[in-house]
């Protein structure tokens, strides 16, 4: 059986989600594909064939959707999943889950009272690199760990940073 989903949010996380809602187009059906922003719609077409829409209404009011996949700022997660929650939509939201802890758990018990699933984004711990340090952590052959530094390579472009809110704990926590 088919589920259908709809993707809210079409900034810089929704690509790769995106090209994997391509690859399971045999287990999903992407039902829309929201942004507020017209320009951002247009782009995304441009790269994807999933149905555009321009209000989150119509997605809360399509019984149709069984789920929907945020890719938001994180400081709009509780309120979108929030409202969708409570449209009977499962959940799956792009990290951090909000941005406070009280909000997070807020999200947590709503969709819990909801009855319908809450999944987070964590698309890296499945890498065999991870997978292989889990290991070696769960073996104890480190020993006890009393600390931890780690160096992350990513490259964006100044107009990331440039974006207002960017970086800012109001808006990604």
């Amino acid at each position: 059986m088919t589920k259908r989903i709809a993707i809210i949010g079409l900034g810089m996380a929704v690509t790769p989600h995106a090209k994997g809602l391509v690859d399971l187009a045999d287990k999903v059906e992407v039902a829309y594909a929201f942004s507020p922003s017209a320009p951002r719609r247009e782009a995304f077409g441009a790269r994807f064939d999933f149905p555009l829409c321009d209000s989150l209404d119509t997605i809360l009011d399509d019984a149709s959707v069984d789920a929907v996949a945020i890719f938001t700022p994180a400081n709009t997660h509780l309120d979108i999943a929030s409202r969708c929650a409570a449209a009977g939509k499962h959940v799956l939201l792009e990290k951090p889950i909000e941005t406070t802890t009280e909000k997070a758990e807020q999200l947590v018990r709503t969709c819990r009272d909801a009855g319908v699933t809450l999944g987070i984004v964590l698309q890296h711990r499945f890498r065999p690199a991870g997978m292989r340090l889990a290991e070696i952590l769960r073996s104890g052959e480190l020993g006890a760990i009393v600390g931890c530094s780690t160096i992350i390579r990513l490259w964006r472009p100044q107009s990331y940073y440039d974006e207002p809110g960017r970086g800012t704990f109001a808006r990604d926590g």
